[in-house]
């Protein structure tokens, strides 16, 4: 009887068990369903009210802009607070680490603030001197245009002067007042702009220097979230995806930043050796839009040939060849040298990062949007390769990459 009894209870804790398990099942599938149910509304909702998406993603951009230029500060000064480091590791055998670290650091921080030292101290004078050269510029073009109107008019084919003069007395006032309410506001609006802009550039820099110092802390908790939220067969791959993203942005900030740095000093010496005006303005100019791929130079240089329209025509022809040149230059050699294949994207991936970036997150979008695809397409072309393993099929491109090499070595 007892053995009977203890069969019992076994088949019904089974049975127990069993019950129970499906009903966790059936809880974990109702949990996927409304987990799915609810994601697919909160798009819907989206893009329904997209303008008031596009405006919450907008203050909710401009709230953490300290923090999103406190990343890119941060992964500006890790390459070289890392550099300082391995520099000390051999001093003390392995002894001092949070020393050494701290040493690196404010090493690296030193040699920033000293740059943006010499920046302001010797290169924002310059562009001030040519700033205020360019104002008495153009005030001596408006004297000219205003004491010899129809001298200015007659350049201009098809236009009558009297009836523009007449045109002009009529409509002083008129001119006058929609002039002083759009130039005060775009005046402010300017300084505004340039006092968030300080305020973020501040606290970007201080939040990057807990970024630097913290940035094996926070890599090691991202990888304990990756390994607590993944399954373990994929954690390890999920984090070398993770590592390999890193390393495509990472890489590309810092070599485009590099790259334009040498850009603006070239542009800087030819503007010096060709005997072109207001040469520090426009070549910071150049190195600032540089960082946007292909666009870029031609972006820095349609403020010099404006400028120089209305000092020398010539003067502009020369200085857009000397912009084509040195774009020309960056495109085929410089840029492949020190970025090699950081991106491996094409110019139409390219184009669409810049544009789609910029419509959405203004200049700073123009210069993320093309690591942000270029990464988006690493994360597809990883997606595709599994999909074929899966499917136990070659991968067409490698069996056309394969096939060429023999090609290639034969005609060789």
């Amino acid at each position: 009887m007892k053995e009977e009894k203890k069969e019992e209870k076994k088949v019904e804790k089974k049975v127990e068990k069993k019950y129970v398990s499906r009903l966790k099942m059936i809880w974990i599938h109702i949990g996927y369903v409304l987990a799915i149910l609810a994601a697919c509304t909160t798009v819907i909702m989206l893009i329904v009210n997209w303008s008031a998406t596009v405006a919450a993603l907008a203050y909710a951009i401009k709230v953490l802009m300290p923090f999103i230029l406190g990343f890119l500060f941060a992964y500006l000064i890790i390459p070289l607070v890392r550099i300082f480091q391995k520099l000390f590791n051999p001093i003390g055998k392995g002894k001092g680490q949070k020393a050494k670290k701290g040493i690196a650091l404010v090493i690296s921080y030193l040699i920033v603030i000293g740059f943006i030292t010499v920046i302001v101290i010797f290169v924002a004078p310059q562009i001030a001197q040519s700033v205020r050269e360019l104002g008495k510029t153009v005030q001596r073009g408006y004297q000219y245009i205003k004491n010899n109107p129809a001298t200015f008019l007659d350049w201009i084919p098809g236009v009558k002067t009297m009836d523009v003069m007449e045109k002009l007395k009529n409509n002083i006032t008129d001119i006058a007042m929609h002039t002083s309410k759009n130039v005060f506001p775009y005046i402010y609006s300017i300084f505004t702009s340039t006092f968030v802009l300080i305020y973020d550039i501040f606290f970007g820099l201080v939040i990057s220097i807990y970024l630097v110092w913290e940035k094996d802390a926070l890599a090691r908790g991202m990888h304990r979230l990756v390994r607590a939220f993944i399954p373990e067969k994929y954690a390890e791959k999920t984090w070398s995806t993770v590592l390999d993203c890193n390393r495509i942005f990472n890489g590309f900030l810092l070599g485009k930043a590099i790259d334009s740095l040498i850009i603006g000093i070239i542009t800087f010496i030819a503007m010096l050796v060709f005997g072109f005006p207001y040469p520090v303005l426009l070549s910071v100019i150049v190195c600032i839009t540089n960082m946007i791929p292909y666009f870029g130079p031609i972006i820095g240089g349609v403020p010099g040939v404006a400028i120089y329209l209305f000092i020398d025509p010539m003067l502009a022809l020369w200085f857009a060849l000397l912009i084509l040149a040195v774009q020309q230059f960056d495109g085929w050699v410089l840029g492949p040298w020190i970025l090699g294949d950081q991106t491996g994207i094409k110019p139409l991936a390219v184009i669409l990062g810049i544009i789609v970036g910029g419509a959405y997150f203004g200049v700073l979008g123009m210069f993320l949007g093309v690591p942000t695809v270029a990464v988006l397409q690493y994360l597809g072309g990883r997606l595709v390769k599994s999909r074929f393993r899966k499917k136990g099929i070659q991968d067409p491109l490698d069996r056309v990459n394969n096939e060429e090499l023999p090609q290639l070595e034969e005609g060789n």
